[in-house]
């Protein structure tokens, strides 16, 4: 079964683009798709990634292939000028953020917040439609002012290159660093970027790795 078959199956797939320099093939070329699930099998350059409708993909790995761990953070860890990551939704046309600005900007709610390794900093740098919902969006940044549980990321120079953030105290708050293979053991809860190659096999590209128990959401 193919990766767009089984994404109508149930088994969640997305595309997302991460440019930055240095970084492995899947950051410059096509956008890769997105699988979700578990491993249920790995093999030195094999994995097969199950879903929650119990169906399978195999995604073949290459030395090439960029592997990221999440592990357990806290709203806590968050500091001005600290690289994150998250998705979230806007809240509605009146509701604003609290924080103090030139201009008022729409609040969003946040539905997972990653806090990135230092060494990833500018990774996916931006801020893009997702598809969680119909009309979340996915940011990359810096956080450049905070009120309470609200942070701005920042991803340009301007004030419209900004997006701010609600972090519920139910939002999962994660750290996500640079991984190796060791990470890919069955059971583990992982989302895979696959690239279709010329012999019709998908290579996986990069994986996210949840570590301890740790779903990864996008």
């Amino acid at each position: 079964m193919n990766l767009r078959q089984l994404g109508r199956c149930g088994v969640i797939v997305a595309v997302t683009v991460a440019p930055l320099a240095g970084m492995p093939a899947w950051a410059q070329n096509a956008e890769p798709e997105r699988i979700r699930g578990v491993l249920a099998s790995v093999e030195k350059s094999l994995i097969v990634v199950r879903g929650s409708d119990n169906k399978t993909v195999r995604l073949h790995l290459s030395e090439s292939v960029t592997i990221f761990g999440l592990s357990k953070a806290s709203f806590a860890d968050v500091t001005f000028g600290k690289y994150v990551g998250a998705v979230s939704e806007k809240l509605g046309d009146d509701i604003y953020s609290p924080i103090v600005r030139d201009s008022l900007s729409w609040l969003h709610r946040g539905y997972e917040l990653r806090i990135i390794d230092e060494q990833l900093r500018g990774i996916a740098v931006g801020h893009r439609k997702w598809d969680l919902t119909p009309t979340s969006v996915m940011t990359h940044g810096w956080v450049d002012d905070m009120e309470d549980r609200v942070i701005s990321i920042k991803y340009g120079p301007t004030e419209e290159e900004e997006t701010d953030v609600e972090v519920p105290r139910d939002v999962p708050v994660l750290a996500m660093s640079r991984g190796d293979f060791s990470l890919l053991k069955p059971g583990a809860h992982v989302v895979a970027g696959a690239q279709e190659g010329p012999d019709g096999r998908y290579m996986a590209v990069f994986i996210f790795v949840g570590k301890d128990g740790v779903v990864p959401r996008f």
